[in-house]
């Protein structure tokens, strides 16, 4: 791509090359149209000397010169200037106006007739001059426009000849052929100077021609790079998939119209939604299918945009809408009602139908905020408030979700600062040897010590922690106070096999690493890894099985034990026994709870059990809360329990006085593991 200016010049600025290397070069039809806007502009500017200088020559021929003659000169001059500058004005107007002239011969005739106006002088007017110094004076004036020529026709080799053969062939004829000594004398100086001018002219051509080229590779050089920062600048406000704003330029634009809206009293609306089903259709047809349907689904969207409306991908399946310029709430909910109808009719996937639908939030500036942020999340929160509905549905922010996303912010901030603070602490749930009725385990469970509300359990913001991503540093202060509590009992005299157990999650358990935290608890405080295990579930182990396998070794490499929990109420059970090597498995508390009038919960605890038996793991029971299912789970095999029938989650203090009091108070013989705990 080349670049030129409207008068045809190349932009540019470039160092001297090798006028060699250069010659060998072609020139491009940008770069010979520039040479000849060079010549063009050169020629008007030496017309305009041209009348001047052929009267001055005039009036210095005096009277050696017989009137006539000198008015001729005057005339001629004056005429190919004339023709000249009107020739030249015209070509160097229509560059201007960006017009592309390949060929311009009357620049060449006008060449022609300007240097032999000056070289005609030679012939008609000093022949018969009887005084050489006029000869010598004339030479001078030749050479003079012999030169401007050659600076001013130095970027076309053929202008140069075309004007130095009129102007100087005539002066070395006449003047060689003169009778007069030094007359010969200059005629033969006449070739001398033509080959030096030559030669000059060559060198200030190379020059020139090569600063031209390099301008044209620079301007080509810059108009790649202004492309590529073009394309970069797309890229960076447009997505790369369906062509639409991305959350910078929407973001960007919101804020604009919100600016406006409340200088002017309007409203802004924003509408936040995104596609039921999107996953399934990435599971069972790929992503490219997805892609596809994301491209429809933009297409199919934007034919519903008014003019002042703007519509952008924010990554994955959510899209945005800005809807400028309302005239009510109730319009923002219209124009919803279409985006949600315009998924009814199926997309064609590869020749395949495919129904999905649409969750959409509306908010608007007139009930939320004059903050584009804020604005573009209250609809977010719209939308996520429709996903949990039911899915295709619409949902507008009102005043109650506001509250309750205020609430959810602040319980967030509270929540950062109770972990912060170490108000997140560990009660432990004893767990029950059903043949002895003695607590020979323990399972850490998070407690929040609130100031206002008292203590909350875990089911009260354990799922904010998984929202906001702060269950990483919940499970690093329940696992810490565990390994903590575990060694101080240790240094009381507690049982080497008195184990307490902590829960994983899922983003521990796969990115957390948590071989690596418990090896630096243990060194810090003491405790023995034998003391010490963990309970992962199902969930938490699917997303990413190799990581989970990698994790679990790891750990039970340091001698933690590891459980199943919540086992049976997973997809994958049975294909996580084999592929994991763990060492117990914790029956689910919802078999427990009937399975004492269940027949058919009653054999599933009991398949589990013998199960567990066959593969040389544990097994525990969780959730007994009549004395009916401990012994049932007696009956069946169950060597071990925990629920409200023994105690419910203790304090740490609570629970070091239950084990104190149990190590006063073992009997030799066993208890009965019903009556006395």
């Amino acid at each position: 791509m080349v670049v030129t200016r409207r008068d045809g010049a190349i932009k540019g600025r470039a160092r001297r090359p090798d006028t060699a290397r250069v010659s060998r070069t072609p020139l491009s039809e940008a770069a010979r149209a520039a040479c000849l806007d060079q010549v063009m502009r050169a020629l008007w500017r030496s017309s305009l000397f041209g009348i001047p200088a052929s009267s001055l020559l005039a009036l210095i021929f005096g009277s050696s010169v017989p009137a006539s003659r000198r008015i001729a000169l005057v005339v001629f001059v004056s005429i190919a200037d004339i023709v000249t500058m009107v020739c030249t004005t015209l070509y160097l107007r229509r560059r201007r106006r960006g017009e592309e002239v390949k060929s311009y011969a009357v620049g060449l005739i006008c060449t022609v007739l300007v240097a032999s106006a000056w070289g005609s002088p030679a012939v008609f007017a000093l022949p018969s001059a009887q005084n050489v110094d006029l000869r010598a004076v004339y030479m001078l004036f030749v050479c003079g426009i012999s030169a401007t020529y050659v600076v001013g026709t130095a970027a076309r080799r053929l202008y140069f000849y075309v004007s130095q053969i009129p102007l100087l062939v005539p002066v070395a004829i006449v003047f060689t052929t003169s009778a007069d000594r030094v007359t010969q004398l200059l005629g033969f100086a006449v070739p001398i100077y033509f080959i030096v001018m030559a030669s000059q002219h060559h060198e200030v051509h190379g020059v020139v021609v090569s600063e031209l080229q390099l301008r044209e590779h620079n301007d080509e050089a810059n108009a790649r790079l202004l492309d590529a920062n073009a394309q970069l600048t797309r890229r960076a406000m447009h997505d790369e998939l369906t062509g639409l704003a991305n959350r910078a330029a929407f973001v960007d634009t919101l804020q604009r119209a919100v600016s406006e809206a409340r200088e002017q009293g309007t409203i802004v609306g924003v509408l936040y939604f995104d596609i039921d089903r999107l996953k399934v259709v990435n599971d069972s047809l790929g992503h490219g299918a997805g892609d596809m349907l994301l491209i429809q689904v933009a297409q199919r969207v934007q034919r519903l945009l008014r003019s002042t409306d703007v519509l952008a991908r924010l990554g994955g399946d959510e899209f945005t809408m800005l809807l400028d310029k309302l005239h009510s709430n109730a319009e923002a909910a219209v124009i919803a009602q279409r985006v949600s109808q315009s998924f009814v009719d199926p997309f064609m996937i590869s020749g395949r139908p495919i129904n999905v639908s649409a969750s959409i939030g509306v908010a608007t500036n007139r009930d939320t905020t004059d903050d584009a942020e804020s604005l573009l999340s209250f609809a977010d929160a719209a939308q996520y408030r429709a996903k949990q509905t039911g899915r295709n549905h619409i949902e507008v922010f009102d005043v109650k979700l506001r509250t309750a996303i205020e609430s959810r912010l602040d319980d967030e901030h509270s929540l950062r600062e109770a972990i912060a603070g170490g108000r997140i602490v560990a009660w432990y749930q004893p767990e029950v040897d059903l043949r002895t009725g003695l607590f020979v385990g323990a399972e850490a469970l998070a407690r929040w010590d609130h100031p206002e509300r008292g203590i909350l359990d875990a089911g009260k913001f354990v799922p904010l922690a998984e929202e906001t991503g702060l269950v990483l540093e919940l499970d690093d202060a329940i696992v810490r106070s565990a390994v903590t509590t575990r060694a101080e009992l240790a240094a009381a005299g507690l049982d080497n096999n008195f184990r307490i157990w902590c829960n994983v999650s899922a983003s521990r358990l796969t990115r957390g690493k948590p071989a690596e935290q418990l090896a630096r608890l243990f060194e810090r405080t003491g405790c023995d890894p034998n003391q010490i295990g963990l309970e992962i579930t199902e969930t938490g182990v699917l997303p990413d099985m190799a990581a989970a396998e990698r994790e679990i070794a790891a750990v039970r490499a340091l001698g933690v034990k590891v459980a199943l929990d919540d086992f049976g109420t997973g997809h994958s059970s049975l294909t996580l026994l084999r592929s994991l090597t763990i060492d117990r498995v914790k029956i689910d508390r919802t078999f427990i709870s009937d399975f004492t009038r269940d027949s058919r919960d009653a054999a599933i605890v009991q398949r589990v059990i013998a199960l567990a038996q066959d593969l040389g793991l544990d097994v525990v029971a969780e959730g007994v809360e009549t004395p009916e299912q401990a012994r049932l789970l007696v009956e069946l095999g169950c060597p071990r329990a925990q629920g409200y029938l023994w105690a419910k989650a203790l304090p740490v203090d609570d629970l070091r006085a239950v084990l104190d009091a149990q190590l006063r108070d073992v009997v030799v013989s066993a208890p009965d593991p019903i009556t006395n705990p």
